[in-house]
């Protein structure tokens, strides 16, 4: 997971989508704008110990996240589903915090006007 891990340090993550085809601006504003909400949906079902929405919402979040040109996060999504279907919960919120810093990241590399 070096990749992701070096990704928090830094301040931009930028699209690979985006990188290929800038006119899909919108529709990757659209997602990262969404990742928050998609974050609150982890640590609710957390707290809850929901084990199927857990695994559910950190596989969409997976496929989600590649398609849309972010596989650092997608990466942190893929450990943090296997962990889940292990019900192993050490290492949460280690990884629920890389991926707030993702997607700060993510935000920043769009111009940071995400909210």
């Amino acid at each position: 997971m070096s990749s992701a891990q070096d990704q928090t340090k830094s301040s931009r993550l930028i699209s690979q989508l985006l990188l290929e085809d800038a006119d899909l601006r919108d529709i990757v504003e659209e997602f990262v704008a969404e990742l928050d909400g998609r974050l609150q949906e982890l640590r609710d079902a957390h707290d809850k110990m929901d084990w199927d929405l857990l695994v559910t919402l950190a596989h969409r979040l997976k496929g989600a996240a590649g398609s849309y040109g972010y596989p650092d996060i997608s990466q942190v999504c893929a450990a943090l589903e296997q962990q889940i279907r292990a019900q192993e919960t050490d290492g949460f919120n280690q990884q629920i915090g890389m991926l707030d810093e993702l997607i700060g990241a993510a935000k920043a590399g769009l111009g940071g006007d995400q909210a």
